[in-house]
Order: C-alpha cells, then structure tokens, then sequence
C-alpha cells in the first residue's frame, strides 16, 4: 500500500489547481440546477462525486504505478466488457436521454469515461521498455491499435463521437513518444486522407453530418439543428466583461439553454461570470495542463512518461473540445466540460487520471532524492 516516505512528494499543487477548478463547477452546476423543477438536486450530488473522487484519488496513489501497469489490461477488457454491455442495456442517464449509462441500483456508471484512462494506463505498460525514433513498425503498432480500436468503435456505437474522439487522442501521441517509424506515419496520413471521403458518406450517421455542417453556418436552421449552438453562443456573449451575476443568467434560468448543467455548463459559467470569469477559468486550465507536463521527460522511466502524456492528453482535448463546440468552433459532440460540468463518472475518471499522474511524479521525485542517478 501507500509508502510513508512518498507523502513528502505528493503533488499538492496539482490536487489544488483540481479542487479549484471544481470549486468553480460547484457554483456552475448549482446555478443551473436551481432553473429545474426539481431544485438544486445536481449540486449535492457533484459535491458527492467530488468527495469520492478524492478518495478514489487517494487510493489510484497508494500503489506503484508499475504495478497498476500489470494489471491494466485486465482493467481495460474489463472496461470493453462494460462497453459491450452498455451497447445491450444501457440507458438514458441524469438529464440525457442518450443510452450510453449502465443503471447500478441508484446510480448511472458511464463506461466510456474510463475507457481512456484504461487504455493509457495499458499503453504506458506495453511500451513501457525504451525505444529510439524509428524502432516501433506496424507489427508492433498492431496489438496497441487493436485494444484502441475496439473501445472507440464500441464507444462511437452508443453514439458518442466525442468520447470516441478522445481515446484516439490518447493514442496518436503515445505512439509517436515511442518511436513511431516515420514511413508508418505517412502511410496512415495518406490511408487517413483516402478514406475521408467514404467516412463521410458511410461512417457517419445523418445527425453527426448535421453536426458538423452546423458548425460551419449554424443560422441555416437557427430553431432546429443550429438552436443548440446559436444558445450557447447568445449566453457566452450576453456576459460581457464581468457577467450578469451569480444565479442571474437568462439563457440557463429560462430554459433557452439545453444540457446546461453538463455539456453546456460553460455556457452558463459565461454568461453569469462574464470574460473575466472565464479568462480565470481557462488560464487555470492552461496551468493545470502545464503543471501535469512539469516534469514530463527529465526521468528515464518510459511508462511514466507515457502515462503523464496520456492522461494529461486526454484531459486537454476534453478540455478543448467542450470550450470549442460552446462557442461554435467544433461541432457539438456531447463532450462534458472536466471537472465543471456534472456528472459522477467523469469525476470519478478524471480523479483516476489525477491520481496516475500524482502517483508518477512522487514515485519518480522519490527515486531521483534517494538514488541521484536516477535522473
């Protein structure tokens, strides 16, 4: 279990920066439960999840990640067991009526949501002895593609094209760290380039279409397919420099604005905290991603490295993703803001994600005070 020697090495800052950002989606969440009949019922519970996620933070720290790392993959076919059950009898989760929760008693498990860091976890084991640039070829690049390919094609089923998404952004960057042979890079851009075309007419299903051709001229159908979007952007603009105010904010307290406790809380964070809420929000966004990246290659331990990048990666392009598809400049994809917007998996998940990335860093600082050739 946990080391005693470890405690002086736990990254505090990154835990705070965390606890700060939830702090902010504390306020979030509350402010768009009070718009619905049912009250504040969103906000005790995300203080909830939050509480347990810093359990489940505690005790992804207590063991060495390496050892986690031996066990990953029978975390991960777990996580694809759940998937596939998910595609059987999943349901309509809090607020959505998309299946893509598994309904435990009271509770709603989203499997996806762990699925990257699974997968991560599972990739940081795999590569984990080093390579130079140039030694990774499609024969070892098969095994990883395939326990890839297999929760993002299950994921994109529920449907959830942002979630899907972000597990391949958990994976393209792993595999170039490890020494991707640059003639497999150009094959897969050109494979990637030449079948754009069919997965546009065969791939993608008439409303992610709808999505995306959204995106570039939301005001072609401004109450039907662009209604989401065109919203979202009225609240974020309607804050101006410093926001209508706390619980002040029309979009989401007369019911103009959808999903605003989850994919859409940054909406509501924008309209009743102005640009100068948000501009605090996304620069401790941008120091928490920064912060994870810190120490990121000073060591020679290749699994901590990749697991750093993969987590952190991962957490970036949610990041990106919610704040691009709220002001109209990617396609509204369902991707819930980390850390702000509501939900007990994504808490949960991320918190694991923190917790990997605390757990590198004060084993490695460890290693390096006790063994200076460490580094």
């Amino acid at each position: 279990m946990f080391d005693r020697r470890l405690w002086p090495y736990i990254d505090w800052v990154l835990i705070a920066l965390v606890a700060v950002i939830c702090v902010f989606g504390f306020a979030t969440v509350y402010s768009a439960s009070v718009s619905y009949a049912n009250g504040n019922s969103f906000f005790p519970r995300q203080l909830l999840w939050f509480l347990a996620g810093l359990a489940v933070l505690a005790f992804t720290t207590a063991f060495d990640y390496k050892i986690l790392g031996q066990v990953s993959l029978w975390l991960h076919l777990l996580v694809i067991g759940l998937l596939v059950l998910t595609l059987l009898y999943g349901t309509g989760g809090p607020g959505s009526k998309v299946e893509r929760w598994l309904k435990l008693g009271p509770f709603f498990l989203q499997p996806s949501e762990f699925a990257k860091y699974t997968l991560v976890l599972y990739l940081a084991h795999y590569f984990r002895e080093s390579r130079r640039v140039g030694e990774i070829g499609v024969k070892e690049l098969a095994w990883p593609l395939l326990v890839t390919v297999i929760p993002f094609v299950l994921i994109l089923k529920q449907p959830d094209l942002g979630t899907a998404g972000v597990v391949l952004v958990v994976f393209v960057p792993v595999i170039f760290l490890v020494g991707l042979r640059f003639r497999v890079i150009a094959v897969i851009m050109g494979l990637a380039a030449a079948f754009a075309p069919f997965i546009w007419a065969y791939g993608l299903k008439p409303y992610q279409k709808h999505r995306i051709l959204t995106m570039i001229d939301p005001d072609a159908d401004p109450l039907g397919k662009g209604y989401h979007i065109i919203q979202s952007k009225i609240a974020v603009g309607s804050g101006g420099i410093w926001g209508k105010g706390f619980l002040e904010g029309t979009q989401a307290h007369l019911n103009f604005l959808p999903a605003r406790h989850t994919d859409f809380a940054f909406s509501v964070f924008a309209e009743e905290w102005g640009f100068v809420g948000t501009s605090t929000l996304v620069i401790l966004y941008i120091f928490l991603t920064l912060w994870c990246l810190k120490d990121i290659g000073k060591t020679k331990d290749r699994s901590g490295t990749i697991l750093v990048l993969g987590v952190t990666s991962s957490l970036a392009a949610q990041i990106l993703i919610n704040l691009g598809m709220v002001i109209g400049l990617l396609p509204v994809v369902g991707m819930p803001l980390p850390f702000v917007s509501y939900g007990g998996s994504a808490m949960i998940s991320h918190m694991i994600g923190i917790g990997l990335i605390v757990n590198v860093r004060m084993r490695q600082a460890d290693g390096a005070a006790t063994n200076p050739s460490f580094s």
